[in-house]
């Protein structure tokens, strides 16, 4: 499959399975982010953003970075952005982070 041209009703699908898949987790006492295909965000102050388990990367400018996940597109806003350190499912960006958003 290519991952740009996912439809809606992929898109839908795999949120399905996303959310199976943590009620599942629940079930049995543990986190969320035990489930290793959904994607983890975190941003430290506004210095710095580390996504794991992205599943590709859409857009990489100094102000806009997009990418793919099993729960659709992340999108983060700021100024100034370098990606310092990326990997097949991991990527950090150095800069001014002002906003991250699913889309």
């Amino acid at each position: 499959m290519n991952r740009g041209k996912r439809t809606e009703k992929q898109m839908e699908s795999v949120r399905r399975r996303s959310k199976e898949g943590g009620n599942r987790l629940a079930a049995v006492g543990m986190p969320m982010d035990a489930d290793c295909r959904l994607p983890k965000v975190t941003v430290v102050a506004d210095r710095f953003a580390r996504v794991e388990h992205h599943t590709g990367v859409l857009k990489l400018t100094g102000c806009c970075v997009r990418l793919f996940s099993r729960l659709g597109i992340i999108r983060i806003e700021g100024e100034g952005l370098i990606a310092s350190d990326m990997d097949d499912d991991l990527l950090q960006l150095d800069g001014k982070v002002k906003s991250v958003t699913f889309e």
